[in-house]
């Protein structure tokens, strides 16, 4: 991928600026003026796959908006300040558009234009382009699909905004165009940054594998539609992911943070998504909502403590996540819960770790931190309120590293989905409790190959008593649905985007009520009189300025107004909460 690197940032730097505040807005977003024909589309492939997770400028979104959403995380300042309050700022909510329109979709589109030889290429951009539209409309609805990118193609500078159902058809219609159309060149996909490796094989098995999740998607709002495209898609030629060495992701590399400098250079090498979660404020990294944390408690999750970690650290790296300076503590925190009767005290949705203030233990009941103090006065490890953060339950640093995968679609979601089929009463084989606990092992197992290190992997004892204790407790015969979503929901934990869409279809897990927790006026900002959870993003601003005509036609199919709380084509309920 270095090797790939240097020409991408080269030959495309000049036509990615993006003038956010002048009458170029539209033509920026949809138009690529660098020398589209002179380049391979591999090359432009290969960026589109990189930024999908490796682009540190569109990160904030997840942080802020969407991981407090599905309420994977809670207390950082970030995800309490806008998630936690329902506070909309453009600037937070604007990035996934403004970044995958201005850089992948403009070189998606330039790329297919130019590959009609490289038929194996050209399936393979289009699968991505598909990938990367579901991430765009899932987040804000409507939005330009069959025009975008096509400015300096058709000098198409205000594309219209499809629908929903429009943009879903497309899908469904070109993931099978696709699949026929691979293995029926010569040409190599050479710039495929993924774990297929550029085997159409491998890319046939995952465009299938879409067609499942996109189908799932629609099963409510076009129950019909849902299933014929869903049996189409494991019937499909090539068939689908049903093992985890076939998981689709992207592959990044062990280097050093790109911040938002390597967003403006194209540099999207390391997974961003970790990077940005890990932060660089020692104050404030990302904490575990109580929602996952008492959900897997609970139910005596051996991914609890493999996700959840107490650390003490008083300053963050500024090259990579350094592991020296996040002291794991873990062991004695929960030692000393265990004798002094305290219980752990994630943080609610909305709630920063300093609100409903947890007192530190004292040093001698923490021996490593009472050494650190003792070794590094300087360091201020008893200072800063460090001892009280460490008492909340923060995301594992094995998370958080660059080169973690960026997940598209896993053997795990796959078997969560023919779980559901299986409910559905569609056409599948197998029934619905082997699939269920097929998906559970399968998302452990992925836990153990790309994230946890060696010595703190789940075993096959540990992931066995586990499912034989859900199955004991009733949990899928009680409610399979509210089960099966409950554990894609915990899978999808590192893949924010498809989190929040998969609660927003299936309506579960049951998630706990912002309208009832408390506010901390003190701390943020409130400026919206529905502390319901939004279920979509609002358009960037300026759509409203420089693309009036398409924006307001799709405002006015939302009722008149670009509201967040305003659910999407298929999204028919709302989410279950208590």
């Amino acid at each position: 991928m270095k090797k790939i690197y240097m020409p991408i940032v080269t030959l495309l730097i000049a036509g990615m600026s993006f003038t956010s505040c002048s009458d170029s807005y539209m033509t920026d977003l949809n138009t690529d003026d660098s020398k589209a024909s002179s380049i391979d589309p591999n090359t432009q492939l290969t960026t589109a796959l990189l930024q999908t997770y490796g682009d540190f400028g569109l990160m904030d979104t997840y942080r802020s908006y969407i991981t407090g959403f599905t309420q994977h995380f809670a207390g950082g300042w970030n995800v309490s300040n806008y998630a936690g309050s329902v506070h909309a700022n453009d600037d937070q909510t604007r990035l996934i558009w403004d970044q995958y329109y201005s850089v992948s979709i403009k070189n998606i589109q330039d790329a297919i234009n130019n590959s009609s030889e490289m038929p194996n290429t050209n399936a393979a951009l289009r699968i991505h382009k598909v990938y990367l539209m579901s991430v765009l409309t899932d987040t804000y609805g409507d939005i330009p699909c069959s025009e975008a990118g096509l400015g300096y193609i058709s000098n198409i500078s205000n594309p219209k905004y499809d629908t929903q159902e429009e943009i879903y058809n497309f899908f469904f219609q070109e993931l099978a165009a696709c699949v026929a159309q691979l293995g029926t060149g010569t040409d190599r996909i050479s710039g495929d940054a993924t774990s297929l490796n550029g085997d159409v094989n491998l890319w046939k098995k995952y465009a299938n594998s879409l067609r499942m999740r996109y189908a799932m998607r629609i099963s409510d709002v076009n129950p019909g539609k849902a299933k014929e495209e869903f049996e189409k898609a494991i019937a499909g030629e090539g068939g689908y992911i049903s093992s985890a060495n076939d998981d689709a992701y992207v592959k990044y590399t062990n280097g050093t943070f790109t911040l938002y400098d390597g967003s403006r250079d194209l540099d999207f090498r390391v997974n961003a998504l970790g990077e940005i979660l890990y932060g660089q404020d020692p104050t404030s990294p990302t904490f575990v909502c109580s929602t996952l944390y008492n959900m897997m408690k609970d139910n005596n999750d051996p991914r609890l403590n493999r996700i959840c970690r107490h650390y003490i650290n008083t300053k963050r790296s500024e090259i990579s996540p350094d592991r020296e300076w996040n002291v794991d503590l873990t062991d004695e925190v929960m030692a000393y819960i265990e004798r002094s009767g305290e219980e752990i005290h994630p943080c609610n949705p909305g709630a920063a770790w300093w609100n409903n203030w947890v007192n530190a233990p004292a040093e001698s009941e923490i021996p490593t931190l009472q050494k650190l103090m003792n070794d590094y006065p300087e360091a201020g490890f008893g200072g800063s309120n460090y001892p009280a953060r460490m008492m909340r339950p923060a995301l594992s640093i094995d998370f958080e590293m660059p080169a973690c995968p960026g997940f598209l679609i896993t053997s795990a979601e796959v078997e969560f989905l023919l779980a559901e089929a299986k409910l559905n009463g569609w056409n599948v084989e197998g029934d619905i409790k082997s699939h269920f606990e097929a998906g559970i092992k399968d998302a452990m197992q992925m836990l153990n190959n790309y994230y946890l290190q060696a010595d703190n992997k789940i075993s096959e004892t540990d992931i066995h008593t586990y499912i034989a204790d859900i199955q004991a407790d009733g949990l899928l015969t009680a409610n399979a649905k509210e089960a099966i979503n409950t554990q894609a929901w915990i899978l999808h934990m590192m893949n924010p985007a498809e989190a929040w869409a998969n609660l927003r279809r299936s309506d579960y897990p049951v998630l706990q009520d912002r309208t009832k927790l408390a506010k901390f006026e003190s701390d943020f900002t409130y400026d919206d009189s529905d502390l319901s959870t939004p279920v979509r993003l609002r358009y960037p601003l300026l759509e409203a300025k420089y693309n009036s005509v398409s924006y307001k036609a799709a405002v006015e199919r939302m009722g008149g107004k670009d509201d967040w709380h305003h659910r999407l084509w298929w999204d028919v309920r709302d989410i279950n909460v208590k």
